[in-house]
């Protein structure tokens, strides 16, 4: 190879490599575009559903602030319940499709516990790791009369303590009531993820 055809292959070496560095620049850049600005993060999510009105006021006045992370949206006796389950630990709560507040869960502490629900919970978990508590106010029932459900509001809200625990590389949820009665005794996840039920 003489020193022309050399000097040749050296200047295209170089503007393939410069290419292939401009390429993967841009590239890097177009990524990084994509991703969601982090003004635009702090903002409240979006459920997939679109809420009826009365379902965003009612949680407004219970959850202000709450950033939505997920929505479910079920039929009870012919009536429709929206389960939002709120990020950054701020619980969760269902409602009904006219607004009627079911019940607000709050996540809280074992010291937030009335002594008899919390010592049901140690009890009956005993080995177990308690990953999260939750106190569900419950202050909505749905009454079946004949084929048609009918929301019926409770005079003094009922609550209900649940606790989801770890043991062997399993989880599970139990939930007791303000006096430490079992609502819903020990479960184990059996579909065999960390995912609960």
């Amino acid at each position: 190879m003489n020193y022309n055809n050399l000097v040749l292959f050296g200047v295209v070496i170089i503007l393939a490599l410069g290419l292939a560095m401009a390429t993967a620049c841009a590239k890097q850049e177009g990524e990084e575009t994509v991703e969601k600005p982090a003004a635009e993060e702090s903002q409240v999510a979006e459920p997939e559903v679109e809420l009826p009105a009365a379902v965003v006021e009612a949680i407004e006045a219970n959850v202000p602030g709450g950033e939505i992370d997920f929505v479910e949206v079920a039929e009870e006796a012919g009536i429709t319940l929206y389960d939002i389950e709120f990020k950054s630990d701020r619980g969760e709560i269902e409602v009904a499709e006219d607004g009627t507040v079911i019940d607000v869960v709050t996540v809280i502490s074992m010291e937030d516990l009335p002594e008899a629900a919390a010592e049901a919970i140690q009890e009956a978990v005993e080995g177990a790791t308690i990953l999260r508590l939750e106190k569900s106010e419950i202050r909505s029932e749905i009454k079946k009369e004949g084929d048609v459900g009918v929301l019926v509001k409770l005079d003094t809200p009922r609550y209900v303590f649940e606790a989801e625990i770890e043991k062997d590389g399993q989880t599970g949820e139990i939930e007791v009531d303000a006096e430490g009665n079992i609502t819903e005794p020990l479960k184990w996840d059996t579909k065999g993820s960390n995912a609960l039920f």
